[in-house]
């Protein structure tokens, strides 16, 4: 006896993929937190106010490097997996429309396809406008 298969669905790869991204970053940033706690960083002042000119505060990511930079020293820097974390929630929406391309496409809906390139091209352009991918 064969198995009847459901048909595929691209509603179901996206929320899938967006569940997955929710719940790996959201486990990023409380990873981070508790490395952050083990090392001692709640008894430090989290923010100096004072400002000094051309000075980046301590534990400040501006860029997806300076992160791995982070994630690469030992001991690891507790607020790079935070912002690791941050990164994960913030790409996942783009990942699942990157994987909703080709699954319309393979589905036969091309004009679907194409919203979902238009709207990849408009995340792309916001994430280079807003310095993002430096």
């Amino acid at each position: 006896m064969s198995r009847l298969r459901a048909p595929f669905s691209v509603e179901h790869l996206v929320a899938r993929i967006l569940l997955c991204g929710g719940l790996l970053g959201i486990g990023l940033v409380l990873l981070g937190l508790v490395l952050y706690g083990a090392h001692g960083g709640f008894r430090h002042h989290v923010l100096d106010v004072r400002r000094q000119p051309a000075v980046q505060p301590p534990g400040v990511f501006i860029s997806v490097r300076q992160v791995a930079d982070g994630l690469g020293r030992r001991p690891i820097d507790p607020l790079a997996v935070t912002a690791l974390g941050l990164i994960v929630l913030m790409m996942t929406p783009a990942v699942a429309v990157i994987a909703a391309m080709p699954a319309f496409w393979w589905t036969g809906d091309r004009r679907y396809a194409l919203v979902a390139l238009v709207v990849l091209a408009l995340l792309a352009v916001s994430a280079t406008l807003a310095g993002s991918l430096h």
